[in-house]
C-alpha cells in the first residue's frame, strides 16, 4: 500500500505587530521532499549498503515519484535497483521480490507488457530462490501471477497456477487460502464459458457456486460469502438485477469479522475509443492491412493520464462525496470510470469510511507493420492502485449528513 508523505500547515504571518487586514496567510508545505529520497538512496549506494537497505531506499523514492505522476522516473529507479540486486535473491528474497513487484506494476501502468510479464514471474522466482518452503509470501505471489495470466487471456496457465497454489496451501494447512483459490478458479471457469470457450465448464462453475452459497457451517463461511459475491456478479452480468441486489443486501447484513469495507459490486464501464475510421480512399488490401496494423496512424496520447479519486463509503455501502483530488494531464477519458465508481456497493458498516485510489489511462506498446519503433496499441485500459492509508486525509470533504442522499 502506498502512503501519502506530505501534509499542509497554514500559519498566519507575524512579521509586523499590526499586519494589514488584506495580508494573506502564509502556506507552509511540510514533509519529505523528493530530493531527500534521492539523497537517501545516493548515500546508501555510496556506502555499498546491503540489498535490503537499497530496496527500501529505492522503493521510497519510487513511491514519491509515482505520487507526483513521474511514472517513468519511478520505473527507472526500480529498474536500476533490480540491475544491482537481482542476483541477490537467494540471500534477500523479500526485498528482491518487492522490487520485481514494483517494476511489474509500473511497467504495466506504462504499457511495457513484456517487462511486466517477466517481473510478475520474477516476484515468485525471487521468493523461491531464498525461501524454498512455501508460506504466505509465496501464496500472495501465486495469486498475483494467476491474476496477471487471466488478464493476459491465458486462462489455462492461470488455472494451473491456481492448482499449484491450492496444493501448496493445503499442504501448509491454510484452508482460507485454499478457499480463495478455489473461488478464483471457479470465476475463471465462468469467464471462459462466457467467452465461448469450454461452455460446459462455465455452467459447472455456476452450479458449484450455487452449492457453496448454500453452505452454513462456520468453517465454510468464507466459501459461502465468496460464492454469493460471485453469483451476484453473474446475476448482474446476465441481466438479473433484482437477484443481484437481493444477494448484495444479504451479504451486506452479514458480519464477516474482517476490517475494512468489502467491495460487493462495481458497475462495468467502457472507455471511449479514440481511433479514426478506416481510410475511405483505400484502394488495395495492402492499404487496409497497413491501417489495421496501426501503420501510419497517430495513437492516443497516454503520457501523464492519471487521476487520484477520493470518496466516502457511507454506512449503507453506497459511495458519496466523490472528488478528483489530483490529476496529471486531461482527464476526459475518466468520465465512464467516475460513473462506475459512483455506482459501487460496499458492505454495510456502522460508520462512514474514506478511500483514496489512483487510476491511470494507458496502453501497451506494440510493433507495427513496416516500422521498428513500437507504438501504443489502440486497445486502451485503466490501471488501479489503492492509496488508502487507513486515515482520512485532511483535505477530504466531510461526509454528507446521514440523512442526506448518497450519490
Amino acid at each position: 500500500m502506498l502512503h501519502l508523505v506530505s501534509a499542509v500547515l497554514i500559519a498566519a504571518s507575524a512579521a509586523a505587530q499590526q499586519p494589514a487586514p488584506q495580508q494573506a496567510p502564509t502556506i507552509v508545505v511540510t514533509g519529505p521532499r523528493i530530493q531527500d529520497y534521492r539523497d537517501r538512496l545516493a548515500q546508501c549506494l555510496a556506502r555499498r549498503c546491503p540489498t535490503n537497505e537499497d530496496a527500501d531506499a529505492t522503493l521510497a523514492l519510487a513511491e514519491a515519484l509515482l505520487l507526483q505522476g513521474d511514472y517513468r522516473g519511478s520505473r527507472d529507479v526500480v529498474q536500476a535497483s533490480l540491475r544491482r540486486n537481482a542476483r541477490q535473491a537467494g540471500a534477500f528474497p523479500e526485498p528482491v521480490s518487492d522490487l520485481y513487484r514494483a517494476h511489474a506494476r509500473l511497467s504495466h501502468h506504462l504499457g511495457f507488457a513484456s517487462d511486466a510479464r517477466r517481473s510478475t514471474f520474477g516476484i515468485l522466482s525471487a521468493l523461491q530462490a531464498g525461501l524454498p518452503e512455501e508460506d504466505h509470501r509465496h501464496f500472495t505471489a501465486r495469486f498475483e501471477l494467476s491474476e496477471y495470466l487471466i488478464q493476459s487471456g491465458n486462462i489455462g496457465s492461470a488455472r494451473r497456477e491456481l492448482a499449484r497454489l491450492i496444493d501448496a496451501a493445503r499442504a501448509a494447512g491454510r484452508d482460507d487460502v485454499v478457499a480463495l483459490a478455489e473461488l478464483r478458479r471457479l470465476w475463471f471457469d465462468y469467464i471462459a464459458g462466457r467467452a465461448g470457450e469450454e461452455g460446459s465448464r462455465g455452467q459447472d462453475a455456476r452450479l458449484e457456486l450455487m452449492r457453496l452459497a448454500r453452505l452454513t457451517g462456520p468453517a465454510e463461511r468464507m466459501r459461502s460469502i465468496g460464492a454469493r459475491i460471485l453469483l451476484s456478479r453473474i446475476h448482474r452480468i446476465e441481466g438479473r438485477a433484482a437477484q443481484a441486489d437481493a444477494l448484495l443486501a444479504e451479504i451486506g447484513r452479514s458480519n464477516t469479522g474482517r476490517p475494512g469495507r468489502r467491495l460487493l459490486f462495481s458497475p462495468p464501464y467502457e472507455l471511449v475509443e479514440h481511433q479514426v475510421e478506416p481510410m475511405m480512399g483505400a484502394t488495395s488490401l495492402r492499404e487496409l492491412i497497413q491501417f489495421s496494423s496501426g501503420y501510419g496512424q497517430t495513437p492516443d496520447n497516454f503520457e501523464g493520464k492519471w487521476i487520484d479519486v477520493g470518496f466516502w463509503v457511507m454506512p449503507d455501502g453506497r459511495v458519496s462525496g466523490l472528488e478528483i483530488l489530483r490529476r496529471g494531464a486531461a482527464a476526459d477519458w475518466a468520465d465512464p470510470l467516475i460513473v462506475s465508481i459512483r455506482g459501487r456497493r460496499y458492505a454495510e458498516a456502522a460508520e462512514p469510511s474514506y478511500r483514496l485510489e489512483r487510476y491511470t489511462y494507458t496502453s501497451d506498446y506494440e510493433r507495427v507493420l513496416r516500422s521498428r519503433i513500437a507504438q501504443r496499441s489502440r486497445r486502451a485500459r485503466v490501471e488501479y492502485l489503492d492509496l488508502t492509508t487507513g486515515e482520512t486525509p485532511a483535505a477530504a470533504t466531510p461526509p454528507p449528513a446521514a440523512e442526506g442522499p448518497s450519490e
